[in-house]
């Protein structure tokens, strides 16, 4: 596909989990094609309302929940591929000594003495605010923890919170974390309670320029497009 076939608009919508790597692969295929891509960002419940509420969109990255939703309701093509996986993370004020988090025992540990924790609101329609409740419960730390919760709408609310001292660790999606450099990534929390959540991608039902598209999917893919995956804290999940 030559430059000036792709030299279009190409919209990228994406779950708030994959916006950092979006954006870089975004960057450099835009300098290679010439197509102006503008990537629309959102939790994935604010991606899934976007698009039902007639938002069009090239492209859409979604975790594998809300794709089937939105295939079913033919907003997207039923044609999908599995880009990511997310890993939740802990995250302190940059400089500030880093917590055990290396057992889930530990991170339970550091869940009860920290001060406060902030994390995503899980009435804001992201992936992070449920999975870290839904851990809290399994933990039986629910009522400790969020009497000093610290809420916030999005991940990267959750990092600035914890970068400018208004809360004094912040859990939330590593790749959401990571951008902020005020903040200190301590490390993904242990497997064995970690997210099993999946991005994947999929051409918009009304694609204005799918074969932009498509190649943005290739490149996103391909190894530029996994090294922006690991660098932004996410796991690359190979076909």
């Amino acid at each position: 596909m030559s430059a000036p076939a792709l030299a279009q608009h190409l919209k990228v919508m994406t779950g708030a989990g994959m916006t950092a790597s979006v954006r870089q692969v975004a960057a450099a295929f835009q300098k290679q094609t010439g197509t102006k891509v503008v990537v629309v960002s959102d939790t994935t419940g604010g991606v899934q309302k976007r698009l039902e509420g007639g938002e069009k969109a090239d492209l859409v990255l979604a975790t594998s929940a809300a794709m089937e939703t939105l295939v079913r309701e033919k907003l997207v093509a039923p044609e999908r591929t599995d880009i990511a996986k997310v890993m939740a993370g802990l995250a302190v004020k940059k400089g500030a000594v880093e917590p055990d988090i290396s057992t889930t025992p530990a991170v339970r540990q550091t869940l009860l003495t920290a001060k406060s924790v902030a994390y995503v609101d899980p009435a804001a329609g992201g992936i992070a605010g449920p999975y870290f409740l839904g851990l809290l419960r399994q933990m039986g730390i629910t009522d400790q923890v969020n009497a000093k919760a610290v809420l916030r709408k999005t991940g990267g609310d959750v990092a600035a919170a914890v970068a400018v001292g208004e809360a004094e660790i912040g859990v939330t999606l590593a790749s959401e974390l990571l951008p902020n450099p005020g903040v200190m990534l301590v490390g993904a929390l242990p497997s064995d309670i970690q997210m099993d959540t999946v991005y994947t991608a999929a051409l918009g039902s009304s694609a204005a320029n799918p074969a932009a598209a498509e190649k943005f999917l290739a490149e996103l893919r391909g190894p530029g497009g996994q090294i922006a995956i690991r660098e932004s804290g996410l796991v690359f999940v190979a076909q």
